[in-house]
Formats: C-alpha cells, sequence, structure tokens
C-alpha cells in the first residue's frame, strides 16, 4: 500500500494549476538533485515534509504550485498507481504529474521524467527544463492543447512489442526523443531563477506584447520601437501602423529581467472575445548591441520556450496572423 499524496485540498475559489513532481526511483541522489537543479527556483513551490499535506501556495503574483515528493514509499510507483492516488475527494487535481524513475537516473544527458496529466491521457517523455518552462505558463488558457502535443510528440509506450532478443534499452532507444530535448543543446541552457525584486505582472491587452529588458541606449529603443511600429515598404502588411496592435511595457522594473522571468508574469485580458498572440517579444541587450535590433521572440504555448531572433520589420505582421490564427508560430521559427 502506498501511503496517500501530500495534496493540498480542492481550491476554494479560481483554480491553482500546477505539477506534482515524485521520485520513484531512489538509486542515485546526485540524479534527484540533478533534476532539481534543471528545473530551477521555481515560484509556487511545496515541498512538504513527510506525512504533512502542502495546503499552501507561497505568495506570488500569479497562483500557482509545484509540489515535489520525495518518499521512499513511492519506490517504483508506476502511473497507474499514482492516478489511483490522485482520485480522491476534495483534493486538489495537478494539470500534470512528473515521475523522476529509473529511466531518469538512466540517462544523464536529458533526464527524461514520466510525465501525464492529471486528469487524462497518455505518458509521454519530457525533459527537466521542458517541464519547467510548461510550469510556467499553465496558468494560461488553452494549454491542455499543449500537453495533448506533447502526448503526441513523444508517446512513452511505442505502438510496438520489443523482439523477443531485444533489450528494454534497444527498445526504449527507438522511442521519439523526450520533449525539450532541444534545451539541453543551448547554452546557456534556459533555468529559472527568482527576480531580485518584485516583478509586477504582464497583462496582455492587445495582439502583441513588447517588453524592454535593456536600458542602456535610449535612441535604439526608439529606433526599434519606430520599426516595430511602422516597418515601412518591402514588408506587404496590409497595415501601414502597428501601434494599436502591440502593447509596449518600458519600464526600468524589469531592467535585466530574464525570458523565463517574464515567461511566469504574463497573464492573458479578462476580456474572453480579445485576440492575443501566445508570445512576449523582448527587446534586450543583444537586441539593443544589434545593428539591426533583432528582438527576443518567446513562445507561451506549442513550442513553449523555444526562442528564436526575429527582425523588428516582421513583429507585427506575426502577431497579428498568431492572433487571429492565420499562421502557426512554427512558421516564423523556420525563417
Amino acid at each position: 500500500m502506498r501511503p496517500a499524496l501530500p495534496l493540498p485540498p480542492a481550491d476554494d475559489g479560481p483554480r491553482v494549476s500546477g505539477m506534482l513532481l515524485i521520485r520513484t526511483h531512489h538509486g542515485d541522489d546526485d540524479a534527484w538533485h540533478d533534476v532539481l537543479s534543471r528545473m530551477g527556483e521555481l515560484p509556487g513551490l511545496v515541498a512538504p515534509r513527510l506525512g504533512h499535506e502542502a495546503h499552501t501556495v507561497p505568495r506570488e503574483p500569479i497562483p500557482r504550485r509545484l509540489i515535489v515528493v520525495d518518499d521512499r514509499a513511492w519506490q517504483g510507483a508506476t502511473p497507474e498507481e499514482v492516478s489511483e492516488a490522485l482520485e480522491g475527494d476534495g483534493t486538489w487535481i495537478p494539470d500534470l504529474v512528473l515521475l523522476a524513475n529509473d529511466r531518469t537516473t538512466a540517462n544523464p544527458h536529458l533526464r527524461p521524467l514520466l510525465a501525464f496529466r492529471g486528469t487524462d491521457g497518455d505518458t509521454f517523455r519530457i525533459t527537466p527544463r521542458q517541464a519547467a518552462l510548461t510550469y510556467l505558463v499553465l496558468h494560461r488558457p488553452y494549454q491542455e492543447t499543449t500537453l495533448e502535443h506533447f502526448e503526441e510528440k513523444a508517446p512513452a509506450e511505442p505502438d510496438w512489442e520489443p523482439e523477443e532478443d531485444e533489450t528494454v534499452e534497444d527498445w526504449e532507444d527507438d522511442l521519439p526523443d523526450p520533449v525539450g530535448t532541444y534545451l539541453e543543446s543551448l547554452n546557456p541552457p534556459p533555468r529559472y531563477e527568482p527576480p531580485t525584486r518584485v516583478l509586477p505582472l504582464l497583462t496582455q491587452e492587445n495582439f502583441g506584447l513588447l517588453v524592454r529588458t535593456d536600458f542602456t541606449d535610449d535612441a535604439a529603443w526608439t529606433s526599434l520601437l519606430d520599426t516595430v511600429h511602422r516597418p515601412g515598404p518591402g514588408y506587404d502588411d496590409p497595415i501601414e501602423d502597428f501601434s494599436d496592435y502591440i502593447d509596449t511595457v518600458d519600464d526600468p522594473t524589469f531592467e535585466g529581467s530574464s525570458p523565463e522571468q517574464l515567461m511566469a508574469l504574463v497573464r492573458d485580458s479578462e476580456d474572453p472575445e480579445l485576440m492575443t498572440a501566445d508570445l512576449v517579444v523582448i527587446a534586450d541587450g543583444t537586441t539593443m548591441r544589434d545593428p539591426d535590433h533583432r528582438v527576443l521572440v518567446v513562445p507561451l504555448e506549442g513550442p513553449i520556450g523555444y526562442a528564436f531572433r526575429m527582425d523588428p520589420e516582421q513583429v507585427g505582421g506575426m502577431v497579428n496572423n498568431l492572433a487571429i490564427g492565420n499562421m502557426d508560430i512554427e512558421d516564423f521559427m523556420d525563417d
């Protein structure tokens, strides 16, 4: 018999989004600590002591919780066992459950986690960094679509049975790479660290959101804004001025903020009919030093956290096409 999971009671009011991370393999403490390190110092982290429930959510601008369970009583637990433990009435149900199992320990390069939605869906594999970035935006609408895409992209169980002389390792080698494999190749890889000061929320009230995080060159910023708002001839845009379609945040409070910190702060407008692009555009130090002022685009849905650079002339057309569903973010990532 497994003990009860340290889940808080169901939320009294708007639901709090979040994840449950369970250590199910205790053979290597270094591997477990590596998983936690890659996920970063995430906001809303709750690590209850053995025998205690996770009642509280740390004070954050956006309520969220990541409950971490490091209990040998869950050694070797399967997704089926965890799912059964989540079926208790009156308890909070995580959006995503993550299991650090023996395969996590065996792969020091990726540390793949076994994952499944807390209410439905199939198991899939995901890296700790991708799980962390996804956690930062789980409060946003329509993330069920993102999780469904993860299930399709990196299923934990293939459609075929292993051959008679095939080892488990050989069988798993034929599986698709875990979601987030690309993030492990970045230098430096993405990692959330708490800001040194309290940052205000970023509410999307328009098609696009452009945030300035570097304040070393006002002339470069003015030039960038002029290009984003009025890209000029040669881009075949039916709209000549995008000023009314892109919210701009020019607040020194955000100086030096990381993409991960901004991801955690973006929330949708309360107007359900408002069309927005599921991304944040950042004018950082690289943008200001670049003669072409290429901005950093960070998706908040789909390929979450797969940041890429873009010419400022293209920003207006991108956010408009994404907001109305005319194009996908991948169409711009390939440019």
